[in-house]
């Protein structure tokens, strides 16, 4: 306090008023500091619960449409190229069933929201996937995006998390609106 302004290179009292010419800006901070505004404008855009859940009602009912078009077909090139198959199949097997659900439902959300960053939940509600810094996702994080909604009890997760799901922190994505 009594030696007044101490410069933060030399350690020595400074010997300017207004400016330091050997001054030098930190790239470093900069950049970070440029990235934490990015990352809060996204979470200004985050879509709100209700319109995540609406997204969720959605979506279950076009992936049931999916699963049934997806079966369809399924089923007709197993009857053309392996048909004692089908009628293996023909009984109740639970195991195939899940597994038919679960490719389908990967499917249906990598390949919309790889592509176009939104599910036809989302472009009905006007929101879309993007990353912690508003940029399209790569095909990895919404492909890790579409793995994790089959963690047990992950449409919870929503609840407890700042309206983030286990699917959105895991893959480093958000939805907003648009």
């Amino acid at each position: 306090m009594r030696k007044g302004i101490i410069c933060g290179l030399t350690n020595q009292i400074a010997d300017f008023e207004d400016e330091c010419n050997s001054f030098a800006e930190d790239s470093m901070i900069i950049e970070q500091l440029k990235l934490k505004e990015i990352e809060n404008e996204v979470i200004e855009r985050m879509a709100s619960q209700g319109k995540r859940f609406l997204n969720y009602l959605l979506d279950m009912v076009f992936i049931m449409i999916f699963i049934f078009i997806f079966s369809l077909i399924l089923g007709i090139v197993l009857a053309i190229v392996a048909p004692s198959v089908v009628s293996d199949l023909g009984e109740s097997n639970l195991l195939f069933e899940y597994l038919v659900g679960f490719i389908a439902m990967i499917i249906y959300y990598t390949s919309f929201e790889a592509i176009t960053g939104r599910t036809i939940a989302k472009y009905i509600t006007k929101t879309k996937v993007v990353t912690e810094t508003g940029e399209k996702p790569y095909f990895k994080m919404i492909l890790v995006r579409s793995l994790c909604r089959f963690i047990p009890i992950e449409p919870f997760s929503i609840l407890f998390n700042d309206g983030l799901g286990w699917h959105d922190s895991i893959s480093k994505t958000r939805v907003v609106n648009i």
